[in-house]
C-alpha cells in the first residue's frame, strides 16, 4: 500500500523506516522478482555447496526457496531487527542452517573471501 512509501528516498538508509515496514508488511516483499523467475540464471552460477550471502534480505522467500533445492550454506543479513527476528522465527524449525543476522552492509563484521555468492 502507499503507506508503506518514504515521504522522502533517504528514509531508504533508516533502519526506522524498514522496521516499521515490516511490521506493517507480513507478505514477503521481493525486489529482485520469484525465485522460478531468477533460477535459471542463478543456477548457471551457483552451485549447491556455495556459500551465499543474502544482504537487504528483508522478508523475501529467495533464500528459503534456494535452502529448499538445496542450498544450505545461506546467510541473510538486513539492517531491521524486526524482519530479521520474524525470518528467525520463521525458518528456525524447518531451515536449521540457514542465518538471519540484523547487520548493516556499509560495516559487515565478516572476513574477505568468506562467500562465493553475494545476493
Amino acid at each position: 500500500s502507499m503507506s508503506l512509501l518514504p515521504r522522502s528516498h533517504t528514509q531508504f538508509q533508516t533502519k526506522e523506516y524498514w522496521d516499521s515496514f515490516f511490521q506493517k508488511r507480513s507478505s514477503p516483499f521481493e525486489w529482485y522478482g520469484e525465485y522460478l523467475d531468477l533460477c535459471h540464471v542463478l543456477h548457471k552460477y551457483l552451485k549447491p555447496q556455495n556459500k551465499v550471502l543474502i544482504i537487504g534480505c528483508g522478508n523475501s522467500k529467495l533464500s528459503e526457496d534456494l535452502y529448499d533445492v538445496g542450498f544450505q550454506g545461506i546467510e541473510n543479513i538486513d539492517i531491521s531487527e524486526t524482519v530479521i527476528k520474524q525470518m528467525t522465527v520463521k525458518n528456525k524449525d524447518k531451515r536449521p542452517l540457514m542465518r538471519f543476522i540484523v547487520m548493516d552492509i556499509l560495516s559487515m563484521s565478516y572476513e574477505s573471501d568468506v562467500f562465493d555468492c553475494v545476493l
